[in-house]
């Protein structure tokens, strides 16, 4: 028997008869540490961890924090070998060295057997599809050695008939598929972005397309899980919940089944279990002896509400004052940042355009930095710049970021993204990953939506993430691992 749990987002466990594997598992409730996103796991859950099976060992796929979470790794016991994304930084290793681990490297196209399970790694195709920051995401199939059953995922990467190949090498028939929803609706917070009202359809006829694609490569699946988006926010960031959340999983799993009714399409919920013999699910577990959801009227509502005006935001950081030195960094980063921009895509993009498509506003893109005290903090205090906010105007051919008086910005230039100075100078600084600058902690604007991809957070993506400052990141995995003093650890080692 092959068995395989889901966790919640994308954390897997698979089972076979001698041997248990973690994959990416989320064991706290609440994640998100490295870009302080305060989210938690959706649906809420219900550990038991008194019945948690023992493991063999756990595979990280990639280094972003809603697989990589330190607190949950703190739940492991250290005798459990940990194999983590060769591709992933070098602060990723030696945090988990620092724990006590043994990291072993997951490189691609090497298999990793454990007991009677045996895992392939494969890479995300970065020539050919945008991956984002995905650089270290290694998608993967697992199998069990007497053949009940497997299991593919391409983790956070686009799927390519290459990756169908391959797979197909390592298992001649489908088992079940994870399929992700990354899909999220960013128009509360892009002035130019229309709202997605469509996007269910839209993906369940993605997610068709590419099933199509592995059927006629590969054959059909034992059945198709569908995971990933699996957080809410709460406190005073909960009205993300209704804004973000764009695709119902539930509506895709009923349009998906009408449409091919012989196939099995299920929407993981934690605990749940799909039980695999001869290739062929034999049976669905709705929840694990050590694991469930809690009833669904407690359940954070992310039904999709219209879009309203962006709610006032706190900074990250937590840090509203920009100090005089903090404004001499933040000069020296962007002018770092428009170093990189060279050659780029945005760069591309505004040097593709002619000036008259501007209609008067000048072609290029400003950051338009919030700073000051709070509601109860007196202004201009000792060395504290403050006041109105700090307009920094890209300056492609001087190749710096000039520091620009200007009233109205989005009347000056055709793009610009507001957002705290603090929190911009911690993600170039590799403080904060970009993606602390989501979720409501910034506004963009774009006068030319057709003719201008203004995709500033690939950008920072390119110059903020852990393998651009494996340093910066490494002391930011220090300081959340001081929290997790107190986190005893739950789950056992497989003894013997």
């Amino acid at each position: 028997m092959f068995a395989t749990t889901f966790l919640g987002h994308q954390g897997w466990m698979f089972q076979a008869e001698r041997a248990c594997l973690l994959v990416d598992p989320l064991l706290e409730e609440e994640f998100g540490q490295v870009h302080v996103l305060t989210r938690r796991v959706y649906p809420p859950r219900v550990f038991q961890p008194e019945a948690f099976p023992q493991v063999d060992a756990v595979i990280l796929t990639h280094e972003h924090d809603d697989h990589f979470d330190i607190p949950s790794l703190c739940k492991l016991d250290r005798r459990i070998p940990i194999y983590l994304s060769a591709r992933s930084s070098t602060a990723a290793s030696r945090i988990l060295g620092a724990m006590g681990f043994v990291v072993r490297p997951l490189v691609p196209g090497v298999v990793v057997t454990c007991g009677d399970l045996q895992l392939l790694p494969l890479c995300g195709d970065h020539i050919n599809t945008n991956s984002g920051d995905e650089w270290d995401s290694l998608p993967f199939v697992i199998r069990d050695e007497a053949g009940a059953g497997s299991f593919f995922s391409m983790v956070d990467c686009t799927l390519t008939s290459g990756h169908i190949a391959l797979a197909r090498t390592f298992t001649p028939r489908p088992g079940i598929i994870g399929y992700s929803n990354n899909a999220q609706d960013w128009s509360h917070m892009i002035g130019s972005a229309a709202e997605q009202t469509e996007a269910t359809a839209q993906f369940s006829s993605g997610l068709l397309t590419d099933l199509g694609v592995i059927g006629s490569m590969w054959g059909q699946p034992a059945a198709l899980a569908l995971c990933a988006g699996g957080f809410s926010f709460y406190g005073d960031r909960k009205w993300l919940n209704r804004r973000v959340f764009c695709v119902d999983p539930e509506r895709v799993v009923k349009t998906l089944s009408a449409a091919q009714p012989r196939q099995l399409f299920v929407s993981a919920r934690p605990g749940q279990t799909l039980l695999m013999q001869d290739n062929q699910v034999r049976r669905v577990e709705k929840q694990a002896p050590f694991l469930t959801t809690t009833a669904p009227n407690t359940w954070p509502i992310r039904d999709k509400a219209p879009r309203g005006q962006l709610p006032d935001y706190e900074p990250a950081t937590g840090r509203r004052e920009l100090t005089a030195e903090a404004a001499a960094q933040l000069q020296q980063r962007l002018d770092e940042f428009a170093g990189a921009l060279v050659g780029g895509g945005l760069f591309k993009n505004l040097y593709s355009l002619l000036e008259i498509e501007g209609q008067g506003k000048k072609g290029t893109f400003a950051f338009v930095l919030r700073h000051g005290p709070g509601p109860t903090e007196p202004h201009g205090e000792g060395d504290k710049v403050s006041g109105q906010p700090l307009v920094f105007v890209y300056n492609p051919t001087a190749c710096t970021f000039d520091l620009t008086a200007v009233a109205r910005p989005p009347e000056e230039f055709i793009a610009g993204m507001e957002c705290w100075a603090t929190d911009l100078l911690a993600v170039l600084s590799g403080e904060l990953g970009d993606i602390a600058l989501l979720f409501g902690r910034a506004a963009l604007w774009n006068a030319l939506p057709t003719r201008l991809n203004f995709d500033v957070f690939g950008e920072l993506q390119r110059v903020s993430g852990p393998l651009r400052r494996p340093a910066a990141y490494l002391r930011t995995y220090e300081r959340i691992l001081q929290g997790c003093g107190s986190v005893t650890p739950t789950i056992r080692p497989r003894q013997g």
